[in-house]
């Protein structure tokens, strides 16, 4: 069969202290021994759909042509569908109907045919009811992969029907802007859903000092391009490599420091002796 995706991505909340990546990767090679697996990363939190979406929606496009699988899939075993999404950009999505393709769909210019998989000879049988990754999602992706087309894998599912996860949206109010913490990583950085825009509405420019406000608790940053702009254990706010705007410390971890989390919410304003 003429191989139509060369790759399959994969994205999991499985972690690499267990043998769950290792199979699944192993079934995809039994089905279709010549397409690679990229491993976007399986330290999504547990059963967090929405770091899995946000993370999943961030990558897609950097990838080469490919099946995306996504399983973060807190309701497995349930009534919960599995689906396979295609896109407008070409590259289908293969997971749980839980929000968590949703975001990725978006960046590969919307979803425009959606299929619920229930064709149980495309399937390892019997299904387990705890780890769908390897049942029910990977032998999917692999005859993907290999040229199936979606419409192959069982009923039509209205696109509109579909789960969504939409990023939370920033306000801007007066002089201050009101966010939110959407992601934090390895690193200590915590991601937010105000882009460089919002600071802009609020007079706010590089090189100017901000206040910080979370967790009940107020902070001074450096508003600037990169982490070593600032003094050693100082926070820094600054665009990322998403375009969304980061609360990051040199050599520090800003998480730990802040004791901040995914949903956290945040205010910045412009101090007012910032020097330009």
């Amino acid at each position: 069969m003429t191989i139509s995706f060369r790759f399959v991505t994969f994205l999991s909340d499985y972690g690499y202290e267990d043998e769950f990546v290792g199979i699944c990767h192993g079934v995809l090679k039994r089905i279709a021994p010549e397409v690679e697996v990229i491993d976007i990363g399986h330290g999504i939190p547990p059963q967090d759909v929405e770091a899995g979406a946000l993370v999943l929606g961030q990558a897609v496009t950097f990838m080469p042509p490919a099946v995306h699988v996504a399983v973060v899939d807190p309701r497995v075993g349930t009534d919960r569908r599995a689906v396979v999404i295609g896109t407008r950009a070409g590259p289908p999505l293969v997971g749980p109907d839980n929000g968590v393709l949703w975001l990725a769909a978006e960046a590969l210019g919307g979803a425009v045919q959606a299929h619920s998989i229930e064709r149980e000879e495309l399937l390892l049988t019997p299904v387990s009811r705890t780890f769908q990754g390897r049942d029910v999602f990977m032998p999917v992706a692999a005859r993907l992969a290999l040229g199936m087309p979606p419409e192959d894998v069982g009923p039509e599912v209205p696109v509109d029907s579909l789960v969504r996860f939409e990023m939370p949206k920033p306000r801007v109010d007066d002089d201050h802007v009101h966010g939110q913490v959407v992601q934090t990583d390895h690193f200590g950085n915590l991601q937010l859903n105000v882009h460089r825009q919002e600071l802009e509405d609020i007079g706010v420019l590089l090189g100017d000092r901000l206040e910080i406000r979370i967790g009940g608790k107020s902070h001074t940053g450096l508003y600037c391009l990169a982490f070593a702009e600032v003094p050693l254990g100082r926070f820094a706010v600054l665009e990322d490599s998403y375009r969304l705007l980061s609360i990051g410390m040199n050599r520090g971890s800003a998480t730990r420091v802040l004791q901040a989390a995914r949903g956290d919410a945040v205010i910045f304003a412009r101090l007012r002796d910032s020097a330009r």
